[in-house]
């Protein structure tokens, strides 16, 4: 049940927790070459953007729909795409920031990028391992997770049942970017076997925790959390 394991911290609603710093400037899609490439047209000029984003994001990434770019370091890019448009919320396609904002919600002195083997996981604090994970889609009221097969997050989970299974804890800390969410469940269409990991998960006893966020103004806000469906 989400909220309810003492190491996260809640904090205020509408509280910021991130800034951009750099410029948003406005733009829409023109194409996405490959998976890392969206073009953007920006009052005429096509600017070729990285998307950090491991996702499909076919409702957010499609021809002419609205996006929120900014200039930063890249080999083949000057600029990243920040927000997509979808209705009338800016939703957040960069995953880079997601540490950032997942640390608002842990201990501050929580260790970042953990090695296990051949893995690294977000964080640990104490005997805790928290693995965090960024959800942008929704389908009605219900909050989904992945957009596309993921075998690098299944081992995640995997990876925290067994810590827990060695008598320590685990945490899975989903950002949820979508602040009309009623519910989250695993998005068992797109990737069968991650949900049953999630589930076997959640059965054994690893921590869920599933804040609510919404980007305006350049600020990512928090709005409470919600529960894994069927588990309220």
């Amino acid at each position: 049940m989400s909220g309810s394991s003492s190491i996260f911290r809640i904090p205020e609603i509408g509280q910021t927790l991130f800034d951009f710093s750099a410029e948003l400037v406005k733009g829409s899609v023109i194409d996405r070459p490959n998976r890392f490439l969206v073009n953007v047209d920006v009052q005429g000029e096509s600017i070729p953007c990285h998307l950090h984003d491991p996702g499909r994001l076919k409702e957010l990434i499609f021809p002419g729909n609205k996006v929120l770019i900014r200039k930063t370091e890249g080999i083949k890019t000057s600029h990243s795409v920040t927000a997509s448009k979808d209705v009338n919320e800016w939703i957040l396609t960069d995953t880079r920031v997601h540490s950032d904002i997942a640390s608002r919600f842990l201990p501050s002195d929580v260790k970042r990028e953990v090695k296990l083997g051949n893995h690294r996981i977000d964080f640990q604090w104490d005997r805790t391992l928290i693995e965090v994970k960024g959800c942008t889609m929704i389908r009605g009221n219900i909050a989904t997770f992945p957009d596309a097969p993921t075998k690098r997050g299944r081992e995640h989970l995997t990876l925290l049942r067994n810590n827990l299974a060695s008598g320590r804890n685990s945490a899975l800390m989903i950002l949820t970017f979508r602040k009309n969410a009623k519910c989250f469940k695993p998005n068992e269409e797109t990737d069968p076997e991650f949900s049953e990991e999630f589930y076997k998960a959640l059965k054994d006893g690893v921590e869920v925790f599933i804040p609510l966020l919404s980007f305006q103004n350049g600020k990512i806000a928090f709005h409470g959390t919600i529960d894994v469906c069927g588990t309220d």
